[in-house]
């Protein structure tokens, strides 16, 4: 349903069977969007603001906050809760005249498991973050191909080869949008967790890392580096 710079879109949620158990769950993605294409309008206070009117979208599963500065996508939010992905979503919707509101369905398609992401780490809330990865495509001719060649475009198989081991690398998730069809949200969002970023040398080490990342020949696309938000 759309109305001016309004849209919302519902997900027909059919019960999974005990024989779809291959199948990971789906997953409630918000992405909240600076209107300023170069997030120059994006301060703490108005990300505080923005967190408190969508409050009721962010309290249940996993909140994230960018740590650059001038970014499009300043907070992300996952959750796998069944009554929010039940519920009327936004496809697109102006929360104020700085940001903006965009959701999308998403089911992990692949992933790599790291073999040494089990320790010997002292995980906390502050030492874990993500590197997150987004690409919106037209073409969907190529979709099986892409899948299968997903660690190469995607830039996947170069974090889990080549990322510092102490940043504490534990899993790569290949996500593909179920709905809706629009493009205001990513058509694909890798998400790659470190569980060990706990200084401040570490976290300007992944920054670096993900920068250097920046000049590889990799699919253009979003990339940035976020860490737990409390909403």
């Amino acid at each position: 349903m759309e109305n001016g710079s309004h849209s919302t879109f519902k997900l027909n949620i059919i019960s999974q069977s005990t024989n779809h158990n291959c199948r990971r769950p789906l997953t409630l993605f918000s992405f909240i969007t600076a209107t300023a294409r170069d997030g120059s309008q994006v301060t703490e206070k108005r990300l505080q603001d923005v967190s408190k009117v969508l409050k009721d979208n962010l309290t249940k599963g996993t909140a994230l906050k960018c740590k650059e500065k001038n970014v499009v996508y300043p907070i992300i939010h996952f959750t796998e809760d069944r009554n929010s992905l039940m519920s009327v979503l936004q496809d697109q919707n102006e929360v104020n005249e700085h940001f903006k509101l965009h959701q999308g369905v998403y089911r992990e398609i692949k992933s790599i498991e790291c073999e040494d992401g089990n320790g010997p780490f002292v995980t906390t809330s502050t030492s874990i973050s993500y590197i997150v990865s987004g690409f919106k495509l037209l073409d969907t001719s190529l979709v099986e191909v892409m899948i299968e060649s997903w660690k190469d475009w995607t830039g996947a198989r170069h974090i889990y080869l080549h990322i510092p081991y102490d940043l504490g690398l534990q899993r790569i998730s290949l996500l593909k949008k179920v709905a809706p069809s629009s493009l205001n949200s990513f058509t694909y969002v890798v998400l790659a967790e470190c569980l060990n970023v706990n200084t401040e040398e570490k976290k300007m080490l992944l920054l670096d890392f993900v920068q250097r990342m920046r000049i590889e020949k990799f699919l253009s696309g979003y990339l940035s580096v976020y860490e737990l938000h409390k909403t």
